[in-house]
């Protein structure tokens, strides 16, 4: 088989890549010119890099990589721009996916697998508890929602409409959060940070996370089984941690977080003081926090990973306790 891999320089990217070459696939990572392999190299080990070949190209601009695209059985798309305001995330992500996937319905590539968010669905009707899955909409007001997850509902409609246009067979895979090692396990779904503290809402509350390396294993059987085109994929592991549980597993493991509490019910009518306040003050206060965003963030729910691993056949092999240890525990860990 071969593969091309886009974002194979990336945290998750380079265990797609690693796992692909070590099931024996040959891969190409397409990367930008001034991209750095050399940790990419390192972390494959000289037996791996072997089956993997690096492409210097730009997503925005097919003529780079076209020939990449020749003979290739199945394009994984991962590379896409993770911070910034809406319109810097919307060039480094949107566009470049738009010129990608038309090159492959071009090139006539059998499967394009996007790897987008769970941060695409709108969870604002869903009552609290209640349990989010592929049925769910995706959100349709991505105006309201913060810039990186307008960006990737945006990016999975451009996916989708060319697929329906060209006849592009297209998976599209929705992992939750990733963490492992060198990113630790802290993220914004347990609340906001600020001058080093993590203002941590409610205890109880799932976090919807991934281990990087389950999450990546899932993203290959997305490419490789079977007569599931047209399928959406949300990749969760198994026994997901709270707010309150990924703390005390922090504390255990000698990596204590300074953390406050506000209580679950204290979020919305302080989102909505918030968002009140940025609209007196002309925004003297930036519009990040609105009771639409947390209402679709925060609300404590349950998440299902049933569809990956019943159609997938994937299960997520590193066990939540073990992927926490793992996380806390690397020598980055202690800087997220």
């Amino acid at each position: 088989m071969i593969a091309v891999v886009t974002g194979g320089a990336g945290f998750l990217g380079r265990r797609v890549v690693r796992y692909l070459a070590s099931e024996g696939a040959s891969v190409r990572v397409i990367v930008r010119a001034t991209s750095n392999v050399n940790d990419l190299e390192a972390f494959l080990g000289e037996a791996l890099r072997r089956r993997v070949d690096v492409v210097h190209g730009d997503l925005s601009d097919a003529v780079s990589y076209r020939a990449a695209l020749e003979g290739v059985d199945v394009v994984y798309h991962l590379a896409a721009g993770m911070a910034g305001g809406a319109a810097a995330l919307f060039l480094n992500t949107v566009v470049p996916t738009r010129v990608l996937v038309n090159a492959c319905a071009d090139a006539k590539v059998p499967r394009f697998i996007l790897v987008s968010s769970l941060g695409v669905y709108g969870a604002g009707h869903l009552g609290r508890w209640s349990t989010l899955d592929e049925t769910c909409p995706v959100d349709a007001q991505p105006h309201l929602r913060d810039p990186y997850s307008f960006s990737k509902i945006v990016q999975e409609q451009v996916c989708r409409e060319i697929s329906q246009k060209t006849g592009l067979p297209l998976v599209v895979v929705r992992p939750g959060v990733v963490f492992g090692p060198g990113r630790g396990a802290m993220s914004t779904r347990l609340g906001l940070t600020f001058a080093g503290w993590t203002c941590r809402i409610g205890s109880t509350r799932l976090l919807p996370y991934t281990y990087v390396d389950n999450c990546a294993a899932a993203i290959c059987r997305a490419g490789t089984t079977a007569d599931v085109e047209g399928e959406t994929f949300n990749v969760l592991d198994d026994d997901l941690p709270s707010v309150s549980g990924v703390l005390a597993a922090y504390r255990r493991h000698g990596r204590r977080r300074r953390a406050i509490w506000l209580p679950q019910s204290a979020i919305g009518p302080l989102s909505s003081l918030y968002e009140w306040y940025h609209r007196y003050s002309e925004g003297q206060l930036p519009d990040v926090i609105s009771r639409y965003r947390t209402e679709t963030f925060w609300k404590p729910l349950r998440f299902s990973n049933g569809k990956a691993k019943s159609r997938l056949a994937w299960r997520p092999h590193v066990p939540m306790a073990e992927a926490l240890e793992k996380a806390i525990r690397s020598p980055m860990a202690e800087q997220q």
